[in-house]
């Protein structure tokens, strides 16, 4: 990896939810969501470039009031990282790194991104990413918290929405004060080969058993770099989701 290398950041925003339609719009103290995520990417020193790309002219006209560079994808595309990829070769920007910076988090601080994206540049890593330490049973019991076992170099070992590691032979209720368990935060930092690799194969298995489109890349191989955070980030999915940014960030 070059000594200074290239970095861009692009924000997947589809309009439909299945869970919160149209949440790329829902207000947070005046502003909409995909703003507030806009806002603290661009303060990202690592990043040379922030595109929003999205599949709704809604989103579109968000962009163009705040002055955010932005790509409207085709609507059929499926997955983030794909949508990421489209825009990439759209606009033919041969950066080192693509970061895929979720268009639902508007918590991400633009540290947390620097911190990142510093840490896959001092690796050889294909892909890095975040990860939170799990401290209540109910996140470890929640199948919408990804959770990443890592191996002793800080790399991912697995991805799953099952609590892993199975604890064997101890009370589910003592499962947090017997072993570590790490929560993935969807944020990533590509390589362009590793981007590029992603797009040209097919839905792996574990990919469609769990849900989870970064087992695409494990299943072939791909080293995933895990860096810790501690900040409290939040995935706005649902209705309770939003209530809770909108108490932390409105006060």
């Amino acid at each position: 990896m070059p000594n200074h290398p290239n970095i861009i950041g692009i924000i997947p925003a589809r309009y439909e939810s299945s869970r919160l339609a149209g949440k790329m719009l829902a207000d947070i103290c005046g502003k909409p969501l995909i703003q507030r995520v806009w806002e603290n990417a661009v303060k990202a020193t690592t990043l040379r470039r922030v595109i929003i790309a999205t599949d709704d002219y809604r989103i579109a006209n968000v962009c163009d009031a705040i002055g955010a560079e932005y790509l409207i994808t085709p609507p059929k595309i499926q997955s983030g990282t794909d949508r990421i990829a489209f825009a990439y070769e759209y606009f033919m920007d041969y950066a080192d790194i693509i970061v895929n910076i979720q268009g639902d988090e508007p918590l991400i601080e633009p540290e947390i991104i620097d911190k990142l994206c510093t840490a896959f540049c001092n690796s050889d890593a294909d892909v890095g990413t975040l990860v939170k330490r799990i401290d209540s049973d109910k996140d470890l019991e929640d199948d919408s918290v990804v959770k990443v076992v890592l191996k002793a170099d800080g790399t991912a070992l697995y991805f799953s929405r099952h609590p892993v590691p199975f604890v064997r032979d101890t009370n589910k209720k003592k499962w947090l004060q017997s072993q570590l368990f790490w929560k993935h935060i969807g944020v990533y930092a590509y390589t362009r080969e590793a981007l590029m690799q992603f797009v040209e194969l097919p839905v792996s298995p574990l990919e469609l058993t769990e849900k989870l489109e970064q087992l695409r890349l494990m299943e072939q191989g791909a080293k995933y770099l895990c860096v810790e955070t501690k900040s409290d980030l939040i995935g706005v999915d649902t209705p309770e989701d939003l209530e809770r940014v909108r108490k932390i960030i409105c006060g």
